[in-house]
């Protein structure tokens, strides 16, 4: 049996070139799952560690990632689900090929001219993210491993898209709720 957590979407590589994301805020260790589409979602882990900057003041005494962190995570998985799933309609205008799941994405996403495309479409989209009705419900420490499901509830004729988010540890909901992301693919004349 193989363990899904050695399965990945994205090399590390690529990952690191099409997020918008650098150290010490980087909040997806790994996309695990996605599902494209208008109902689609995105399922990432990220490892919490002794080493994680925010940290350090967050009770030196005994650590606890702070809520506006898994925030952080909400939004960041959200928004390469956004990002992979754009990629996928990019993909069926370019090939006339649906990708339907995460190994159809995976395989597409290897192929070399892939790499270009995300690479161009992350330097013309813009948007910025909005927490909404989010509630903690436990607490984060180090040495646990959050997985995060962000699945999208709707996009609306304003480029705003609504995702449903939850985050994990083992069984025990850590927090959920909804955010919003609005997005602009920006047109270089």
């Amino acid at each position: 049996m193989t363990n899904r957590y050695n399965n990945s979407l994205l090399t590390p590589s690529l990952f690191l070139k099409i997020g918008g994301w650098r150290q010490p805020i980087i909040m997806v260790d790994r996309i695990i799952d996605f599902i494209p589409g208008e109902k689609g979602s995105i399922t990432i882990i990220k490892h919490v560690t002794y080493n994680d900057n925010y940290l350090l003041g967050h009770y030196p005494e005994d650590p606890v990632m702070p809520g506006i962190m898994i925030a952080e995570i909400f939004g960041q998985a959200s928004e390469y689900f956004s990002f992979i799933d754009d990629f996928c309609s990019i993909y069926k205008k370019g090939k006339n090929v649906v990708l339907n799941c995460f190994s159809e994405v995976a395989q597409a996403i290897k192929q070399p001219e892939s790499e270009l495309i995300l690479i161009e479409h992350r330097s013309r989209v813009e948007g910025v993210l909005v927490s909404q009705n989010l509630k903690f419900k436990n607490s984060v420490y180090p040495g646990d491993t959050i997985e995060v499901k962000s699945s999208l509830l709707l996009s609306d004729i304003n480029n705003f898209k609504h995702y449903l988010v939850e985050a994990r540890v083992g069984k025990k909901i850590i927090a959920n709720g909804t955010i919003v992301n609005y997005r602009e693919d920006i047109k270089f004349e």
